[in-house]
């Protein structure tokens, strides 16, 4: 098969070129304008609600989709026990500056209400004012119609003029009260926000990391045309990978956060593949030269017909070759992401889905497109480039670059390897158990606030609200009786005796049902998703009240988020397994390698936890302190890091096998495989290292932990992992890498003539 791509990928260069810059421009434009549909950033959301169907789904459901939206008017730096009368003549002033806004129902104010004859509405105004006296919240309720899913640019336009309303509200505000400040605050524009963010975070992380990646490719190939290559790859594939998510939005959520990760995974595929097929194009054509009589310096450049079909014989040859393996390390990783299905939330669903997509692409433009570019280059290939005249960058490309020797630094080192295999493996796995040790601290949390920094605006205006306003903040626990208001004394005692709470709201019918009773338990910790609140919800959905209960608020949401990943774990856990065991048997024909490579790789993934949650725990090389990580990010490095890892083990064993097949015998193969492949694999990680990296300069603390965890993963494999523990432990078996049974071994040769 690969063979006959090569073939025609050889053949016909300018077709695949076309075929993919159109789909490229399809996506573009959809994902920027979005066809008259809303461009990509526009149609992004955000859940509030993980797992459809848990409890704490049910009560988020019951308990917002009565009403409009609600914006809260932060303002601060205003005495408002000792201005009151001021107050009241500038609200009075500038309340039409809000109440005039289309898609404005109400506004709320407790200047308006301190002035009010009733003594409830009174009593009221004082939740609206903070508990230091030096602010207040004006609270703006949209009209409920803007809910409805067609009324976006409706809701849009609401959000656009209710925003100049306020900044003209804060310029008057500052003007009369010189220190006031005003920020307005709701979910919808945390929302907002973080999707503002992650926008702004992949153009940072893009703008740090091609170029980055573009460098260290020069150094790799000794040459600005062939380190574009894997280069052109990946911006294609970045560019019809936004596409693809872009039409995703028409039929899911794609929350926004995914955005990035799904850009990281693509980009470091993409230029992971085409570096491999350029190396061993350069590999095949060095080949083909010395065969034909020329030199494989450059030094003499064929004439063009010669040249023409040098050049396509060797990209033909690449196909087949690297094609084959680049192909098995995507399956397997696309495979691996598949384990991300059987989880009940969507996001976790999307995820799958959007990563096997951009999985899919950057093999496809790394095994059509990148050997379409080299066939059109022809000869400029061939010729040596002007920067290896350089003597600096020389010696560097001598020492980075891809090499067709059997013999070299890396064969060197698979030879010392053999030679005490043992001890190796005990260093290795010694390292190893240090960096896995912090994981036994590892705690993981689901908190969607903490994806902005702390020193954004909408961030310390809800900060605010949640440490200034008792009775407005949100919810520690949210709890529904199904009965009335009236009969719920005994529940609301009940919760008012339980450890931590400040106070609970009194027994009130659930909106749109008096049936039903709501109580918000209000509790007095740090940490609004700690253990304390957690074992809260526990105990409380195990609390006999009499008539059934439904608990919510976000450390319930968390906990069934929580509780569905590990229900989903074992079938997960059965997918990832079962795709690397077939995938790298139907690669090797052995039983024994895909079974050493799955004890390996967890070791490598799980010490690389470790460390990374050690890292931001303690808030080291300048990476946030949290209290845990987000738990769909460690699900996410499970599935990916593992896949990364599978990818430098397909590429490795790939080498060693071609050449256990050609004869060899198995501790040379290990040698002559590592030589070939040890470069790639480390130029490879370097570069994707510093993808990985790039992409933390960026503010979303989610965004960081991904980024160093993967790049942890990625150096831990490809050093301890690849260079030593690999090589040692195929010593120690020996000729057994190989085995299987002889059944086994006819579907092998089988599936082998057909790939």
């Amino acid at each position: 098969m690969f063979k006959k791509l090569g073939r025609v990928v050889a053949w016909h260069p300018v077709g695949f070129i076309v075929f993919w810059l159109v789909i490229a421009g399809c996506s573009g434009v959809g994902a920027l304008l979005g066809f008259g549909q809303g461009g990509l950033f526009a149609r992004l959301e955000s859940s509030m609600s993980l797992v459809p169907g848990s409890e704490s789904d049910q009560v988020n459901n019951l308990t917002t989709t009565s009403g409009g939206e609600s914006v809260m008017v932060v303002v601060k730096g205003i005495d408002v026990a000792n201005q009151v009368p001021q107050l009241s003549q500038f609200m009075a002033k500038e309340r039409p500056t809000l109440t005039d806004v289309a898609g404005v129902a109400t506004v709320t104010d407790p200047i308006q209400m301190l002035a009010a004859p009733d003594p409830a509405v009174r009593q009221q105004a004082g939740s609206l004012i903070s508990q230091n006296q030096d602010g207040f919240i004006v609270n703006v309720k949209l009209d409920e119609a803007l809910n409805a899913t067609d009324q976006r640019q409706a809701r849009d336009d609401t959000h656009s003029a209710l925003a100049s309303a306020v900044d003209q509200f804060a310029t008057d505000l500052a003007a009369e009260f010189p220190g006031a400040s005003t920020t307005q605050v709701s979910r919808n524009l945390l929302s907002g926000a973080i999707i503002s963010q992650v926008q702004d975070d992949l153009v940072t992380g893009e703008a740090i990391s091609l170029p980055v990646a573009l460098i260290l490719l020069v150094l790799v190939f000794g040459g600005v045309m062939a380190a574009g290559l894997p280069l052109a790859g990946a911006i294609l594939s970045i560019v019809v990978g936004l596409g693809a998510i872009w039409g995703l939005t028409f039929l899911t959520t794609v929350d926004s956060f995914i955005l990035n990760v799904l850009t990281i995974i693509g980009l470091a595929l993409s230029i992971d593949y085409g570096l491999l097929v350029v190396s061993r194009y350069r590999e095949e054509l060095s080949a083909e030269l010395t065969r034909r009589g020329y030199p494989n310096d450059g030094s003499v450049v064929p004439p063009r017909d010669t040249a023409k079909e040098i050049v396509r014989h060797s990209a033909q040859a690449t196909v087949a070759t690297a094609g084959r393996t680049v192909s098995f390390s995507a399956m397997t990783i696309a495979l691996a992401m598949c384990s991300l299905l059987p989880m009940r939330s969507p996001m976790m669903k999307t995820v799958a889905i959007a990563g096997i997509t951009v999985t899919l692409l950057a093999v496809l433009l790394a095994v059509t497109v990148v050997p379409a570019l080299i066939v059109l280059m022809n000869r400029i290939l061939i010729k040596p480039s002007v920067l290896t005249r350089i003597p600096g960058v020389r010696l560097i490309t001598r020492q980075l670059g891809d090499t067709v020797s059997d013999h070299g630094f890396f064969s060197r080192l698979a030879h010392g390897v053999h030679g005490r295999p043992w001890w190796v493996m005990l260093l290795v796995a010694v390292v190893l158990g240090v960096m896995a040790f912090p994981i036994q601290h590892l705690k993981m949390r689901t908190v969607f606030d903490d994806f902005l920094p702390q020193d954004h605006a909408v961030v310390q205006a809800w900060n605010t609200v949640q440490s200034d306003y008792p009775y407005v903040r949100q919810s520690s626990v949210m709890v529904i009786a199904d009965q009335a208001p009236a009969d719920s004394a005994d529940l609301f005692a009940h919760l008012q005796s339980l450890d931590n709470v400040d106070f609970v709201t009194p027994p009130r019918a659930l909106p749109g049902d008096d049936s039903r009773t709501l109580l918000s338990v209000h509790v007095d910790v740090a940490d609004q998703v700690g253990t304390e609140v957690t074992n809260m919800v526990k105990d409380l959905r195990a609390y006999d009240a009499g008539v059934p209960l439904l608990v919510g608020g976000p450390a319930a949401l968390q906990y069934d988020f929580v509780q569905s990943v590990w229900d989903a774990a074992p079938w997960a856990l059965a997918i990832m397994v079962g795709a690397v065991f077939v995938l790298l048997f139907l690669m090797t024909g052995s039983l024994i390698v895909p079974c050493k490579a799955l004890v390996i790789n967890s070791l490598s993934l799980i010490a690389s936890l470790g460390t990374a949650s050690f890292i931001f725990e303690h808030g080291l090389f300048g990476m946030p302190a949290v209290p845990g990580m987000e738990t769909f990010i460690v699900v996410m490095i499970i599935c990916f890091g593992f896949g990364l890892a599978m990818d430098y083990e397909v590429f490795l064993l790939a080498r060693i096998k071609e050449f256990w097949d050609a004869g060899h015998p198995n501790d040379q193969a290990v040698e002559m495989g590592l030589q070939r492949s040890g470069r790639i694999i480390t130029s490879a990680a370097a570069i994707i290292v510093a993808v990985f990296i790039g992409f933390t300069f960026g503010n979303m603390g989610a965004i960081k932990q991904i980024g160093v965890t993967l790049a942890i993963t990625v150096i831990t494999d490809a050093t301890l992992v690849r260079m030593l523990l690999v090589p040692a432990t195929m010593t120690v078996l020996g000729r057994w890498n190989w085995w299987a049974p002889k059944p086994l071994r006819a579907i092998y040769r089988h599936t082998k003539t057909w790939a």
